[in-house]
């Protein structure tokens, strides 16, 4: 190959510009380079959410039916003892921390069944999940400490909103679709698709810390991120366990919320909200659990005899009277979405009841209380819901009626609507009055 004069004028001048230049690992801050395996997660957006709805839930303004209230547990003889009520917040101005270790899924149906009490070691454990997102987030409120700390150099009040307002909190996290069957695999199980399905998805809360707590009238004092903590106290102990649940039954029992568990059922797997299919098209995890809804004010007594008022979650399931556990009634959904393919639906019929919401379920799942709907929004006039992949669907209008606690419990009506295939990303319309 031959270089005229001028090509080699331009290739040694290159040399002399490129040759000096320097990489941010030689200026000293390759701790500030993103680790290899976020370069590889181009695919998944990992969203949490704590509301009931997924889509425009209810203002902190128009929770407990537009008074902005915490709900109160029943109290008083063979209930939780008489709380003090003094300096209580509205449901909008409670202090909220939440510390959550990490996001997992697992695609081993078989051994995940009994709410995971097949895993009994750290050897189980590793074979059974897929370490998705175990990088530890901290949101909040409100800070809790005048210099820096892990929420705010995280964004962690941004974060908090997203988490509460129906946006979704991105969590950041690591692409689980390499792991993925191959053709000789997907043909012998029946699969005619290249990827996985997933049945469970796990958040872990190492705290959840609410910001109104009184011990004799006064406020207590804890930690959250290492700090101290006025007024507020640690709930995850106390929703771990369903009350009245014994020391000796704890043995044996995998805490409520050390994971937060979604397990999908069968009737919810029949169209498979939880598969990630091998490719390059982006999708979304999206994991819920129902705590903005459902705070209220609880109380036992401690073992100084003193009574301990404190927020919690409210007795959907789970009556709890005066006992130190007062678990069993956070829910979880996990589902994955195909913003690519996905429609919206647009919902008429609505009567604007700050009590009801249409809740989105597969066609074949009859259970509409017990669990999360896969996506809802509140009954209002033009209610509408995001994302929906192709399939058939109900929609149901459930109705906080029958306890009022801030979950809906009661079935109103409900009817039958299909997403087509094809065309994508549209919209489509169904009718359901509701209230």
């Amino acid at each position: 190959m031959k270089f005229f004069p001028l090509q080699l004028c331009f290739l040694f001048l290159s040399f002399l510009v490129l040759g000096d230049c320097k990489t941010k690992i030689d200026l000293g801050d390759e701790t500030k380079l993103p680790v290899i395996s976020t370069l590889f997660n181009n695919r998944m957006l990992l969203l949490l959410k704590g509301t009931y709805a997924t889509d425009n839930p209810l203002d902190w303004s128009e929770l407990n039916n537009g008074t902005g209230d915490l709900y109160i547990d029943s109290q008083g003889a063979g209930l939780d003892p008489d709380m003090t009520l003094t300096g209580l917040p509205k449901a909008g101005n409670l202090p909220i921390f939440l510390d959550i270790g990490e996001v997992r899924l697992s695609s081993k149906y078989l051994k995940g069944l009994n709410e995971l009490t097949q895993i009994r070691d750290t050897v189980d454990s590793n074979k059974f999940w897929d370490y998705i997102a175990p990088n530890r987030q901290v949101f909040c409120t409100v800070t809790y400490s005048f210099d820096n700390n892990t929420c705010t150099e995280s964004n962690g009040i941004l974060k908090a909103f997203d988490f509460f307002s129906g946006i979704g909190a991105q969590f950041p996290s690591n692409d689980p679709s390499s792991e993925t069957l191959s053709w000789e695999e997907a043909l012998a199980a029946g699969q005619p698709w290249l990827g996985r399905d997933y049945y469970y998805a796990a958040i872990y809360f190492r705290s959840i810390v609410t910001g109104f707590a009184l011990d004799a009238g006064l406020p207590v004092r804890g930690r959250f991120d290492n700090r101290p903590i006025v007024n507020g106290l640690n709930i995850v102990p106390r929703n771990n366990y369903v009350a009245g649940t014994t020391t000796a039954e704890k043995s044996s029992i995998v805490p409520k919320l050390f994971p937060a568990l979604y397990s999908q059922l069968p009737t919810q797997a029949v169209q498979s909200d939880m598969r990630i299919r091998d490719g390059f098209d982006p999708y979304i995890l999206e994991v819920r659990v129902n705590l903005k809804e459902n705070l209220m004010l609880h109380s036992y007594t401690s073992s100084r005899s003193t009574t301990v008022t404190f927020v919690g979650v409210s007795d959907i399931f789970f009556d709890h009277k005066g006992e130190g556990d007062a678990g069993g009634n956070i829910l979880t959904r996990a589902r994955v979405i195909y913003p690519e393919v996905a429609s919206s639906l647009t919902i008429s019929g609505g009567g604007n009841s700050l009590l009801h919401y249409y809740g989105i379920f597969r066609f074949q799942e009859t259970d509409f209380t017990n669990v999360l709907p896969l996506a809802a929004t509140p009954a209002k006039q033009n209610a509408k819901i995001k994302y929906l992949n192709p399939g058939t669907y109900k929609v149901v209008c459930l109705g906080d009626l029958s306890k009022r606690d801030g979950y809906p419990d009661t079935v109103v009506r409900e009817t039958a609507f299909t997403i087509p295939d094809f065309p994508f990303r549209q919209t489509y319309n169904v009718d359901l009055a509701c209230p």
